[in-house]
């Protein structure tokens, strides 16, 4: 990958993960495109970020070690979009402390184009994981790529649902070689072949908790809106409504029963002004963009008959649909396999059922 002198020199400062922010932002405003190393012995640096740190970007300047540091991210396929890049997206310095460099791997062409971002809660109710992926995989037919996470629950899902179409961009909290959590490093490679993933981490950077509030302003900024999909009252999910609500952006979330915890923070946030959403038209319709039809799922006739009587009730135990049909328990278990294995229904605890 070819860099020019400002993209290397930001990818240089950036690589000392040591360096506070302020420092590595006033030395790329000093930079004038000279040598590291005559750059790293000039005055003006070491008045601006000490003798002390000075002394050890000299020590670093050399060709040797920028070398060793681009062969190290050519090895993983990952490219650096800076500051100084020009698909850097502009959208991100609207927000505190826009990353120096985004880490890549993947379609960065992705960021060219629409996004819509996509938050919840990793302790997710079943519907709310099955409304996650299915809004994703609508926004990406409406021709936006969604911005989410990576966390289990319902960043995972959204993930999985905009994987569909390959408009998927996914935010990480931590670097590459350290993908969290584990269990989603499948998901995560097959988000870099046919999306894109970002960090503002090097790869070599593991994951800290920390780092997740702050990995939030990304998302937040990358996208045109933000739908949430679940919240509970203390969650990290506020700070992505914050930036959301401090760029001006409108806040999507899904209603809950008032005794759902991972529902509490969406209620807030309704009440507050986000709008109520319980389908994908309720976002396209904001911005005036008309879903493309999509073919029906065939059922058979039993099939029909029991999938009306739970989308009629919302929820309903499996004994309700056996009275309501006329069937006995056991002559149902066919059709509702059949059923969510279509994703027209999800199985809730206890037994009960709910249409998607």
């Amino acid at each position: 990958m070819k860099y020019t002198k400002e993209e290397l020199f930001l990818i240089w400062i950036d690589s000392f993960f040591e360096l506070e922010y302020r420092k590595k932002a006033a030395l790329f405003a000093l930079y004038r495109g000279e040598k590291f190393s005559d750059f790293a012995k000039s005055p003006e640096v070491k008045r601006e970020i000490g003798a002390e740190d000075a002394k050890f970007l000299l020590n670093f300047s050399r060709r040797e070690y920028m070398e060793d540091v681009l062969e190290t991210l050519d090895g993983g396929n990952v490219v650096c979009i800076t500051r100084a890049s020009g698909d850097y997206p502009q959208d991100l310095f609207d927000v505190p402390y826009p990353p120096l460099v985004l880490y890549a791997k993947g379609d960065i062409n992705l960021l060219k184009g629409r996004k819509f971002s996509v938050v919840g809660s990793r302790k997710s109710i079943p519907l709310a994981i099955a409304k996650a992926e299915e809004f994703a995989a609508a926004l990406t037919e409406a021709g936006f790529a969604v911005v989410t996470g990576l966390a289990d629950g319902a960043d995972a899902a959204a993930a999985k649902g905009a994987l569909k179409s390959g408009k998927i961009i996914s935010v990480l909290a931590g670097g590459f070689n350290h993908v969290y959590p584990a269990c989603n490093a499948g998901l995560f490679r097959e988000i870099v072949a046919k999306g894109l993933a970002l960090s503002e981490y090097p790869p070599e950077i593991k994951t800290e908790r920390y780092h997740f509030p702050v990995r939030n302003r990304i998302i937040s900024a990358l996208g045109e809106g933000l739908l949430v999909i679940s919240a509970g009252k203390r969650s990290g999910t506020a700070y992505t409504a914050g930036y959301t609500e401090a760029l001006s952006r409108q806040i999507f979330a899904l209603p809950y029963n008032v005794n759902v915890p991972s529902g509490e923070g969406c209620n807030e946030y309704i009440r507050k002004g986000a709008v109520l959403t319980v389908r994908p038209e309720d976002i396209l319709d904001f911005y005036n963009i008309e879903r493309k039809e999509t073919p029906a799922v065939s059922m058979t006739e039993e099939e029909e008959e029991i999938y009306a009587v739970i989308k009629a009730e919302g929820e309903i135990h499996i004994d309700v649909i056996a009275a309501r049909t006329g069937k006995k328990t056991y002559e149902l278990m066919p059709a509702l396999g059949m059923l969510e294995i279509k994703k027209l229904i999800i199985r809730q605890a206890g037994n009960a059922y709910s249409a998607v």
